[in-house]
């Protein structure tokens, strides 16, 4: 009974524990930007992590969406932004503004098991000649 309470928690540890990367280009003719850039996509990224008396178990793995690790503490904020300017580099956009980084902790058992997230979301932007030619 024990044992298998244990390989359902861990599986759904997995599961929940891989790094999420999702980004949107639909913005309803809002015209997002500056005078001189205009929007190309909205992207937000997070990373989790269960950690067992601070030692990192499951963690979303900053090689991008929907990757894990296994005892490795990935949830830096460089890795968060890592993700954040690829994707906006994959969708073609010259920079990324308004990044908001922010992380959270909570204890899933107090004092034994946590789950900590790191998240950052940003618009990436180019200049509004360069979008017009595309």
């Amino acid at each position: 009974m024990f044992f298998s309470l244990a390989v359902a928690v861990f599986a759904a540890i997995i599961f929940s524990g891989c790094t999420t990367v999702e980004s949107s280009q639909k913005f309803n003719r809002m015209g997002l930007g500056t005078p001189n850039e205009k929007a190309i996509c909205q992207t937000y990224v997070e990373i989790p992590g269960y950690y067992f008396l601070g030692i990192p178990i499951v963690v979303g793995s900053p090689a991008g969406d929907g990757e894990w690790t296994m005892f490795r503490s990935n949830l830096t904020a460089e890795n968060a932004i890592f993700l954040l300017t690829k994707e906006a580099k994959l969708r073609r956009a010259a920079r990324v503004v308004n990044v908001n980084v922010s992380s959270t902790e909570c204890y899933i058992i107090p004092m034994l098991l946590s789950r900590r997230t790191i998240q950052a979301s940003g618009t990436g932007v180019r200049t509004k000649s360069a979008a017009m030619e595309r």
